[in-house]
């Protein structure tokens, strides 16, 4: 179903930041789509949104710059920002998780064999994205293949596509984006996963709108695991957001392969409450450090190696003795 922009809403009101000052507001305004879409995100009240985003999503929503680029280590909330920015504005996602043996035409689409024996067209992502003016997401981009860039490419520099196949002519949609998620995108950053390619010069020349996306702060983590897990104890949120504070800094000192990632610190705190039982006061304070342990270990320690798990496992010990809670990891 097509969409167009039709109201506005404050991002005060959008995005759960306390009410802005009466000259700032009006400027705050963000358009919201009509009608609606299986392909818009599921809303997820808990998430915290940063100001410092806002005027960037502002211009890129309204069209100012179409195509966004969001740059940061693994496990910051880049594809999350996206998603959750569209829920709000109801905004249909087309989402590509980027590979080495991603080929273009999955992107456009194909020919396809109808019952009748007679041929039709299947829009991939990149094509139905611009028929109804959704956001086409490039997760991980930096791992496209030059040849996959540079259609990309082409396409960025257009507002009409020619699908070779059909001889369909495609006018891009008014509201149609393109967002595109990466980290280390030079190639050389100190967070980058193995394998990272550098990406095509020419089509990171088309991002001319862009953000940064760093680690939450210690209190938005915090606030965001006391959300996610129901009945967790402040001193144990806190715990999990300093630790995960810490395990980040020892990645990008080189001393942890990996960072612990938001994710990773929300199911943990899921899983300690499932483990420590529905209790209250000191007693459920004392269960749940008991239950941390086991909690890690299902959910990411597993598949660390033995240098890295010592290495978390001081870190874990220093956080835990500064903050006078009784947790020990093996």
């Amino acid at each position: 179903m097509s969409q167009h922009m039709q109201s506005y809403a404050y991002a005060d009101d959008l995005f759960g930041f306390p009410r802005f000052p009466d000259a700032v507001r009006e400027a705050s305004r963000f358009p919201i789509k009509q009608g609606t879409s299986m392909f818009v995100p599921e809303r997820d009240d808990a998430y915290v949104f940063r100001k410092e985003h806002l005027r960037v999503i502002q211009f890129w929503a309204a069209g100012t710059e179409k195509n966004i680029l969001l740059q940061g280590e693994t496990g910051t909330g880049k594809t999350t920002l996206i998603e959750q920015v569209a829920a709000r504005l109801n905004w249909p996602v087309f989402t590509v998780g980027c590979h080495g043996g991603l080929e273009f035409q999955e992107l456009i689409g194909r020919v396809t064999l109808q019952p009748d024996g007679s041929t039709g067209w299947a829009d991939g992502p990149l094509i139905a994205a611009m028929r109804v003016g959704g956001i086409f997401l490039l997760d991980e981009m930096n791992f496209l293949k030059p040849e996959v860039a540079g259609g990309l490419n082409t396409v960025l520099q257009a507002t009409v596509y020619a699908i070779p196949e059909t001889g369909e002519l495609i006018k891009a949609h008014p509201d149609f984006r393109i967002a595109a998620t990466g980290n280390a995108m030079d190639g050389v950053g100190k967070g980058a996963y193995r394998g990272t390619q550098t990406s095509n010069i020419a089509l990171l020349a088309r991002f001319t709108l862009g953000i940064r996306v760093r680690y939450m702060s210690v209190q938005d983590e915090q606030k965001m695991i006391e959300a996610k897990a129901n009945g967790i104890t402040a001193k144990v949120a806190n715990y999990l957001s300093e630790v995960a504070n810490m395990a980040r800094k020892s990645h990008e000192d080189g001393a942890l392969k990996a960072p612990m990632s938001p994710r990773e610190t929300i199911a943990s705190g899921r899983r300690i409450m499932a483990y420590s039982g529905n209790l209250h006061g000191d007693d459920a304070l004392q269960a749940q450090c008991k239950a941390v342990a086991e909690s890690f270990e299902m959910t990411f320690l597993f598949r660390w190696s033995p240098d890295d798990r010592n290495e978390f496992v001081k870190a874990s010990s220093s956080v835990a003795s500064r903050l006078g809670l009784p947790i020990v990891l093996e």
